[in-house]
């Protein structure tokens, strides 16, 4: 049991602090396209997906992993470890993101657009699409689920 522990945590933790640092690199299309869908629909406070969004959700995924795969720090990164997947899932299945996303940035990438923090217009997105994001995060959410049972255990 001690092998699935330690294969979890760190599986979990190296994957969310993965994910984390490309929230800080730029390369991340997923708030960028909340945002665009979120002024479309005229909610408020819509320009705050990105950047905030992409910053906030990055450090609680950098946080987490780290945490998780600290064995002094295990128990709490463990727990932390299901928000970033319970947010991307809840929001996959929104109309704010949804379970098919566009594969990137279109090609050439919208660097001035990003610089400026927005506004998003569908063009800044690659035509086609995917739900493989949406996989990963119910993969990474019934793994994290797994693992605060598994963790628990003794």
């Amino acid at each position: 049991m001690t092998i699935v522990k330690w294969a979890l945590a760190l599986g979990i933790g190296g994957f969310l602090l993965m994910f984390g640092f490309t929230k800080f690199s730029g390369g991340a299309h997923i708030f960028p396209l909340i945002e665009l869908k979120a002024s479309g629909a005229g909610l408020p406070f819509a320009e705050l997906a990105f950047p905030l969004g992409n910053y906030a959700t990055g450090a609680l995924e950098v946080i987490a992993g780290a945490l998780l795969i600290l064995p002094a720090t295990r128990q709490i990164g463990t727990k932390l470890a299901v928000l970033p997947f319970l947010g991307a899932v809840v929001f996959h299945l929104s109309p704010f993101l949804g379970i098919s996303t566009p594969t990137g940035f279109a090609d050439p990438k919208p660097v001035d657009v990003l610089a400026a923090g927005g506004p998003f217009a569908r063009t800044d997105f690659a035509a086609t699409e995917t739900t493989a994001l949406f996989m990963i995060a119910v993969a990474g959410l019934v793994a994290a689920l797994v693992n605060l049972i598994v963790q628990r255990s003794n």
